[in-house]
């Protein structure tokens, strides 16, 4: 019976760690990069722009809510260049898995067929977010989070929850823009455990008087140790301003609503109605608390795709309690053996390593040779940062919300690029295909003067 229970846990953890196989470094991870070596070399956290040249000279505020990510995966990439990057991915989803291992083990050990399918679908949740970006921080201090908050709830005595302060701490320094996450959580657990309510299959039971305090405890001092960063009391109001910005919620393709004509929104929206109709379906009495959970998360995920793994950890802390007994029997050991093979199998024959290079050489080169002023792609502004290479704009939409962020996304949807007549560029870096290189092709005070398989590089006549 043990070996089974470990056998099956492999199994979760592997499946849910096979997301990593389509790991990519995506746009952001370079000027992240650049960030922590900047942090680690000089000793300090900026808080006006160092990297865009258009942002340097307007001395734009940066709010660097992710300083301590970007040390750290910088030294991840110093000992172990790319190797180190994608160990900080691997690791970060072996820890998620053991945790939402550890608060299910019973569940999932009387439910193996279910078990191994819900891996499945989290594998396919978390497959394109494989980033090595601060939001993999995230979702591990948010499991960690509502692991704590029900571990007081089947255990009274436990002593899990006193760690939530040290948990805010490390959260709003890594990742300050969802560190509200925590307080928001503890603070719904400690309002239904003093809330009575039962209708029908619906219930509510209020928790003892050690169970609310250490609530209590949890939502007071997560919001005093996330104030413990450097922009302070700031941090609280941070997240909340940010998904005000409509500009970002319409240009960015991570922050858009959940679009039912793509693959993804089709899956999370099947994904989202099978979880509800096997809650609802089931003869269990139903927790208001765990249907709250459901639904917010469920609504963040439709408005903003971003939340979907969010969506998914909460449902493994709930729905394995609404399964269904079945009669589906499993053979664990081949499935197990199946996966030992399979993985390295397909690491040494299919997997493709992505590429680190976003831009050629040549063009790299070109950029430094001259002074320049130079307009880039949004997507391509982080690797010219790495290369030391002053940009125009980045992945940190925030920094330019208030000024040129709404002119780039008129530009790059090709709603209005004339719009960059309203600027002094002699230089272009724009990615082929596009709707601007479109545009830079099409009229003739551009000059082509670099392309590659990726991008092209025009020069004002």
């Amino acid at each position: 019976m043990k070996k089974e229970k470990w056998i099956l846990c492999l199994i979760f953890i592997l499946i849910l760690c096979i997301s990593i196989f389509l790991f990519s470094y995506g746009s952001d991870f370079y000027w992240h990069l650049k960030a922590g070596e900047y942090i680690s070399t000089h000793h300090r956290i900026p808080f006006t722009d160092i990297f865009s040249w258009y942002a340097s000279s307007n001395h734009l505020s940066w709010i660097s809510h992710e300083w301590l990510f970007e040390v750290l995966i910088y030294h991840f990439f110093h000992i172990g260049k790319q190797f180190g990057v994608f160990l900080y991915v691997l690791l970060s989803f072996i820890f998620i898995s053991i945790i939402l291992w550890k608060q299910n083990e019973k569940n999932f050990f009387r439910h193996p067929f279910e078990t191994i399918i819900w891996s499945v679908i989290g594998m396919l949740v978390f497959a394109n977010k494989a980033l090595p970006r601060p939001h993999l921080m995230s979702y591990l201090f948010f499991t960690l989070t509502i692991y704590f908050a029900y571990d007081t709830i089947q255990n009274q005595n436990s002593k899990k929850i006193y760690l939530a302060p040290l948990i805010s701490l490390l959260w709003s320094n890594i990742h300050g823009g969802s560190s509200n996450l925590s307080y928001l959580i503890y603070g719904a657990f400690f309002f239904f455990s003093v809330l009575p309510f039962t209708k029908g299959k619906f219930k509510n039971q209020p928790m003892s008087k050690k169970q609310q305090k250490k609530y209590l405890y949890a939502f007071f001092t997560s919001i005093l140790f996330i104030c413990i960063n450097p922009h302070g009391i700031q941090m609280l109001l941070y997240p909340y301003i940010n998904m005000t910005y409509k500009v970002m919620l319409n240009c960015i393709e991570e922050w858009q609503v959940l679009s039912i004509t793509s693959i993804d929104g089709i899956f999370y929206l099947f994904f989202i109605l099978i979880v509800f109709f096997k809650v609802f379906h089931s003869k269990k009495e139903r927790q208001v608390l765990d249907l709250l959970l459901l639904f917010v998360f469920a609504i963040l995920g439709v408005k903003s795709t971003r939340f979907m793994p969010y969506f998914y950890l909460v449902c493994t802390f709930i729905l394995p309690k609404y399964w269904k007994d079945s009669n589906i029997k499993v053979q664990l050991f081949p499935i197990l053996i199946f996966l030992i093979f399979l993985i390295p199998s397909f690491y040494l024959t299919l997997y493709q390593k992505p590429e680190f290079s976003l831009v050629s050489e040549e063009m790299i080169g070109y950029l430094k040779k001259g002074k320049i002023t130079l307009y880039n792609s949004y997507e391509l502004g982080g690797y010219l940062i790495y290369q030391d290479i002053p940009v125009f704009i980045d992945g940190r939409a925030d920094l330019y919300i208030d000024t040129i962020l709404c002119d780039v996304c008129e530009i790059e949807q090709g709603k209005n690029p004339s719009l960059l007549d309203n600027y002094p560029f002699d230089t272009f870096l724009v990615q082929n295909h596009s709707k601007v290189e479109s545009y830079l092709k099409e009229n003739s005070k551009y000059q082509l003067k670099l392309k590659d398989r990726k991008n092209s590089l025009y020069i004002l006549k």
